[in-house]
């Protein structure tokens, strides 16, 4: 009796583990699809970067402008010199939110509204990750300034993850918590 009871919840654990409920795998593919598409576009444009720009093209002016560049740092070059650290410490952020965003995934507990920045958020930052294992740094093009000030060079996936992040923020402003509507 008790090597069925444990061979059942076995078994329970292994087809929830294996088979996700179709609410499950709507969730997965609201994130997914964002997911892919900052991966894809990101990757696509850095490699037509790296094989057509070079030298600074203007886009819109000076304003705007197209320079290939490389960050071996993490956001706008920090820690540019500090060899592995970088890789590390995206390596381990990235695995956190990775094995968060599954547990929330399999508890239902992450709100529809935020799949598509979440799927953003991670899909740039895996973008970059990979970018940075492949060659030691990370490929940026996109060059925005005024004159002699510029806003240090980025790429799609940054892109990704700050549209991500913002538009996380905005949304979990405007969700109403039972909490928040009780103080009201």
């Amino acid at each position: 009796m008790w090597l069925a009871g444990c061979t059942n919840a076995l078994a329970t654990t292994f087809h929830e583990m294996c088979f996700w409920s179709k609410n499950k795998m709507k969730t997965s593919l609201r994130i997914f699809i964002p997911f892919i598409i900052a991966l894809l576009l990101d990757g696509l444009t850095k490699v037509w970067a790296v094989q057509a720009l070079s030298s600074s093209t203007p886009i819109l002016g000076n304003f705007f402008r197209l320079t290939l560049g490389y960050n071996t740092g993490v956001a706008f070059g920090l820690f540019a010199n500090g060899g592995i650290f970088p890789l590390i410490v995206t390596g381990t952020i990235i695995t956190g939110l990775i094995v968060w965003l599954v547990m929330m995934i399999r508890k239902g507990e992450i709100p529809a509204v935020i799949h598509v920045p979440i799927g953003f958020i991670l899909g740039g930052a895996i973008a970059n990750f990979v970018d940075r294992m492949l060659d030691g740094r990370v490929t940026d093009f996109l060059d925005f300034g005024w004159g002699p000030t510029r806003w240090p060079t980025f790429n799609l996936a940054d892109s990704f993850i700050v549209v991500g992040v913002l538009l996380l923020l905005f949304i979990l402003s405007r969700i109403k918590s039972p909490e928040k509507e009780q103080a009201l």
